[in-house]
C-alpha cells in the first residue's frame, strides 16, 4: 500500500474520530446491555449460596473429583506436595491412667515448624488400633480450655452437655472417651492456638488490619501479592499441618492405616472435609457444624487463593464418597443442610452404591457447637464402622457421652524444641 491510498483512509477515521456518535449506528448488545463477563459482576464472598449438582455418569465424576481435589491442593500450596522431612517428632511427659495414658508431643511438620498437641492411647493394647485425629475451631486454647460453671450448668440445662465432668472440657473429654473405646487420638493445635504459637492470633485469624510493609520484592510476609502468587497462606499451613499429622499418627505401631478417621467442629470441621478430600489415607470423616451450601469459611485460616472457584464445602465433602461420611447441623449456618446440600450427598452416595456411609446428625435446637449429642454421634458412627474396643483393648464399646476428662495439670503443655532460655509464653511470633 503507498502513500496516495493511506492518506484518504487516515483522513476518513480522523473525521470519524471528530464526528459525534450516532445514535442509530449497528450495536452488539441491547442499550444498557453489559457483555456476560464474570469480571463486571460483582465481588463474590463466602456467604451466599453454593449449591452442588450430583454426577450422572461415574466417569464425569471421576474426573470432576481429580480435578476439584487438584484445585484443593493447588490452592494450599501443596501441589506438588513439599518434599517429606523428618517428623522429628518427641513424645514425653506421659500421665497415666487406669483405661490411658496421655502424653505430650511436638514434631516438625517443615523444618523449625512445630506442631503441638496431645496424644491418648487405650492401655492393654493388644493388636491394632483404629487412629483418630481431632482437629478443633475457633475454641481459644481449645486444646486447654476448660468451662466456666455457670456457662457449664447452662449447657447441662438447655442438654448441650449431660455430665459435669464430660462437659467441663469438651475437647478432652473426647479424646478420653475415644481412648477408652480403644482408639489412639491425636488432637494437635491449629496455628496461634495453645502451644502452637509461632504465628500470633492476629496474623492467623480474621486478617483484622493490613500490613504494608510485607509487601516487598524480597522477604515478603503472609497476604502480601507476592505471597498470595506463590499461594502461600495460613490455611496452607494448617492443611500442610494436617497431613503431617497424619504422617505421626500413622507412624505410631499400634495404629491400623486401614481404620483412619478425623472429626472437628467448625474451623476444625473445615480442616476435616480438606484432609478428608485431599489424602486417601483417610478412612472416615466427620466435619461437625461445618458442611453447608451456605456460609462456606469466615476466618483467613479457612480460606485462601483458588480454593472455592466453581465449588463449596458440600462438593468438597462429597469427594470422600463412598467411604463413610457423618455431619451434623446446628443453630447456624448449616441449619437448613437436612433440606439444602444432604439430600444431593445422600444421592451422590446412592449413586456410588453405599446409600447407608454418609449420615447428618440434626441439631438446630444447639448452638455452634460440639457438644455431648454431637459427641456421642460420632462415637456410634465410629463404632459402627470400625467396631472400635472389638478389637485392641479388648473392651466393649461404650458408646455413652464421655464422664471423664483426661487430669491434666493446669498448664500442663507440650513444649516444643525453641531457642534456648526463650520462654514459651513470651516467644514472639
Amino acid at each position: 500500500m503507498n502513500m496516495k491510498s493511506i492518506l484518504p483512509a487516515l483522513a476518513s477515521l480522523s473525521l470519524a474520530l471528530l464526528l459525534p456518535a450516532n445514535a442509530d449506528s449497528p450495536r452488539v448488545l441491547p442499550a444498557g446491555t453489559l457483555p456476560g463477563d464474570q469480571r463486571l459482576a460483582p465481588p463474590k464472598d463466602l456467604n451466599g449460596y453454593f449449591p452442588f449438582t450430583p454426577p450422572t455418569s461415574k466417569e464425569e465424576w471421576n474426573k470432576r473429583v481429580e480435578y476439584v481435589r487438584r484445585q484443593i491442593l493447588v490452592s494450599q500450596g501443596l501441589w506438588p506436595m513439599p518434599t517429606k522431612t523428618p517428623l522429628n517428632a518427641v513424645i514425653h511427659g506421659k500421665i497415666e491412667l487406669p483405661e490411658y495414658t496421655v502424653e505430650k508431643v511436638y514434631f516438625e511438620s517443615a523444618p523449625g515448624f512445630f506442631v503441638t498437641g496431645n496424644l491418648y492411647r487405650p492401655k492393654n493394647v493388644k493388636s491394632k488400633v483404629p487412629g483418630v485425629m481431632f482437629a478443633h475451631g475457633h475454641w481459644k486454647d481449645a486444646r486447654l480450655s476448660e468451662e466456666t460453671n455457670a456457662r457449664l450448668m447452662q449447657e447441662i440445662a438447655t442438654g448441650q452437655e449431660r455430665f459435669e465432668q464430660g462437659g467441663r472440657s469438651r475437647f478432652q473429654s473426647m479424646c478420653v472417651q475415644l481412648a477408652r473405646m480403644g482408639c489412639v487420638v491425636w488432637q494437635w493445635d491449629m496455628l496461634s492456638d495453645s502451644d502452637a504459637v509461632q504465628f500470633s492470633r492476629s496474623v492467623v485469624h480474621t486478617f483484622a488490619k493490613q500490613r504494608p510493609e510485607m509487601n516487598t520484592t524480597e522477604n515478603w510476609g503472609l497476604y502480601s501479592p507476592q505471597a498470595e502468587a506463590h499461594l502461600q497462606s495460613i490455611m496452607g499451613l494448617q492443611s500442610l499441618n494436617s497431613v503431617r499429622s497424619l504422617d505421626f499418627l500413622l507412624s505410631l505401631p499400634e495404629v491400623d492405616p486401614e481404620r483412619t478417621a478425623i472429626t472437628g467442629a467448625s474451623g476444625g470441621g473445615t480442616q476435616t472435609m480438606l484432609l478428608a478430600a485431599m489424602d486417601p489415607r483417610m478412612k472416615l470423616s466427620f466435619p461437625a457444624v461445618m458442611v453447608s451450601t451456605a456460609m462456606q469459611g469466615g476466618c483467613t485460616c479457612e480460606s485462601s487463593s483458588l480454593l472455592r472457584v466453581n465449588t463449596g464445602n458440600i462438593e468438597f465433602a462429597g469427594l470422600f464418597a463412598p467411604k463413610p461420611q457423618g455431619m451434623t447441623t446446628a443453630n447456624d449456618w448449616t441449619k437448613e443442610m437436612s433440606t439444602k446440600g444432604f439430600p444431593e450427598l445422600q444421592q451422590l452416595y446412592k449413586f456410588l452404591g453405599t446409600p447407608n456411609n454418609v449420615m447428618l446428625q440434626r441439631g438446630e435446637y444447639f448452638p455452634h457447637n460440639y457438644n455431648a449429642v454431637t459427641r456421642s454421634a460420632f462415637y456410634t458412627w465410629l463404632n459402627r464402622h470400625f467396631k472400635t474396643g472389638a478389637e485392641g483393648t479388648g473392651h466393649r464399646a461404650r458408646l455413652r457421652a464421655a464422664q471423664t476428662r483426661a487430669t491434666l495439670p493446669s498448664g500442663t503443655k507440650s513444649i516444643p524444641r525453641r531457642k534456648p532460655r526463650i520462654p514459651i509464653s513470651n516467644a514472639a511470633c
